[in-house]
């Protein structure tokens, strides 16, 4: 028994037991305490200034809240990032440059040590460093997906539903009034609304995320067109400076947003890579493809479809913001073959939404509503689609 105990120990993810943070503003030092030794790796961002560890899988032991941002450091995050990977980030007031990053055993609790030296340094040095530091962020891209996709269905295909909780692991999206955080809501509703669907004959449904693991945007909407994905649905509970806001919208792409409100939330949402220490890849300028155009057109059809399908549905249970179907520039949303819908559920600036959101009855009623015009959706033919889009124009 003992020797299966000290294994099991022995296999156990490293935990962050501690962590402190000393120093001014010309040099700072960061410990973290850990109960086993760990491997790191690290790289720099910039805009803002940003010092980013990579470790295998860890825990998280220490208390945030206690954790003093003092000298260069002015914010921290942390988090799952998929796979066995886990990321720390620590934002900065000036440019700096890592002194020191070493790892040493206390000898006296027998913790270990991982010590890293900030030192203020001039934007040239900082962008040389930057230059310099090796790129980690592909550890998001090459997360093991398999462990969350399951087998592609070729034979005889079912109606294909793909569910994308938004942001997750160390990307914990809007903070709610009483504390809530988006990545919570969003997967707990997202597994509410999968255990309905899984009820429906010839449906199969996925989620981009089952646990709390970050997942880059590219993946979310790459995910889906590897399942061949006939309805995309990210859920999300934003947050805006009006608090007065309230109620459910749902959002399809559009290069143009549709208000300012549109655009508020589509920004704020296609920063969470940024926010995880993903770099985002340069947009393609070059003129697309006259067929991936075409495609883009038909699929839109298909998800202002959906949406409205999904507001009908919605009316008479779930408090609706004013015109509740609205679009903005979801890069989320850009998958050219796959109609796709970004809803959310309500904002978490918003006291009364925020109390909703966590209510299982209410969950339940909405995901009710949703899975039934899924199911509607399911049943039409792209003609009866083309066809009542075209009478709404």
């Amino acid at each position: 028994m003992l020797c299966a105990a000290q294994a099991s120990a022995s296999n156990r993810a490293p935990v962050a037991l501690d962590m402190r943070i000393v120093g001014d503003d010309a040099v700072t030092r960061i410990v973290i305490e850990f109960d086993k030794p760990v491997d790191v790796s690290h790289q720099l961002l910039d805009r803002p200034w940003r010092l980013v560890l990579d470790f295998n899988k860890i825990g998280y032991g220490f208390d945030e809240k206690s954790v003093n941002k003092s000298g260069l450091v002015s914010g921290m995050r942390y988090g799952d990032m998929g796979g066995n990977h886990s990321r720390l980030i620590f934002r900065t007031s000036r440019p700096f440059s890592v002194a020191a990053l070493r790892s040493r055993e206390d000898q006296q609790t027998g913790r270990h040590n991982l010590v890293i030296d900030l030192e203020v340094a001039g934007e040239d040095e900082f962008a040389r460093a930057l230059d310099r530091s090796i790129t980690t962020s592909a550890v998001v891209n090459t997360a093991q997906k398999q462990d969350r996709i399951g087998a592609v269905h070729t034979d005889d295909k079912p109606f294909t539903i793909v569910i994308d909780p938004g942001h997750g692991g160390i990307d914990n999206g809007a903070i709610g009034v009483r504390g809530t955080q988006e990545k919570d809501v969003t997967l707990a509703f997202s597994r509410t609304l999968r255990d309905r669907l899984s009820r429906f004959k010839g449906a199969q449904v996925f989620m981009t995320r089952d646990s709390d693991v970050f997942v880059a945007l590219a993946d979310r909407t790459g995910f889906a067109r590897q399942h061949q994905a006939d309805l995309f649905i990210s859920i999300h509970a934003d947050s805006l400076r009006q608090h007065g806001v309230r109620g459910a919208t749902i959002y399809t792409i559009s290069e143009k947003a549709s208000d300012q409100v549109a655009a508020s939330v589509a920004a704020n949402e296609n920063l969470a890579d940024s926010v995880a220490g993903v770099e985002l890849p340069s947009e393609d300028t070059a003129v697309s493809d006259i067929l991936v155009d075409l495609a883009r057109r038909e699929t839109l059809g298909f998800s202002v479809q959906f949406a409205r399908l999904a507001i009908s549905d919605m009316k008479g249970f779930a408090r609706l913001i004013k015109n509740p179907h609205r679009y903005a520039g979801f890069r989320v949303l850009k998958a050219p073959d796959v109609p796709s819908v970004l809803i959310e559920l309500g904002y978490l600036s918003n006291k009364d939404d925020e109390a909703l959101l966590n209510q299982t009855e209410w969950q339940n009623g909405l995901a009710d509503r949703l899975a039934n015009a899924i199911s509607k959706f399911a049943s039409l033919s792209s003609r009866d689609i083309e066809t009542n889009v075209a009478a709404d124009r």
